[in-house]
């Protein structure tokens, strides 16, 4: 079913008051709960230094369950040579998206009685038959 229902107050679950589990690289699960989580709720991330860089090193994910901050620093030895680390090896990430489509400087939602049959991806649409917004999602 393509068209989701976006839920209004009063739709949802009842709010948790359980702490949340922590961030981890363990396998992610759906989990079993019947309550939501609240909007202010956060999880603690456990971090740890990274390790050294060593000539002939080979790319690795690791196997640490902790994660790296994003301003970590890796210590290299002193005769270590940056020239050996060329930038040529490394690809540039791309991305086909047209973000100036989503640019929107007031938001309105399409009023229909009925969901349309056909239409594009993140459509929105205000069902007047059931008085809830929907969004397309394939």
């Amino acid at each position: 079913m393509p068209w989701r229902q976006i839920l209004l107050l009063g739709d949802a679950a009842a709010l948790s008051d359980t702490p949340p589990v922590d961030v981890t690289k363990s396998s992610a699960s759906a989990g079993t709960s019947a309550e939501a989580s609240r909007q202010d709720h956060k999880h603690d991330i456990a971090t740890a230094p990274p390790g050294s860089i060593s000539p002939g090193d080979s790319p690795a994910e690791g196997t640490a369950t902790s994660l790296a901050r994003s301003d970590h620093r890796h210590g290299t030895p002193a005769t270590y040579p940056p020239s050996s680390h060329a930038l040529s090896a490394h690809s540039a990430a791309e991305a086909d998206v047209d973000f100036a489509e989503y640019e929107a400087a007031a938001l309105a939602l399409e009023n229909a009685a009925t969901n349309p049959a056909t239409t594009k991806v993140g459509r929105i649409v205000f069902n007047t038959g059931d008085n809830h917004p929907y969004i397309y999602t394939p």
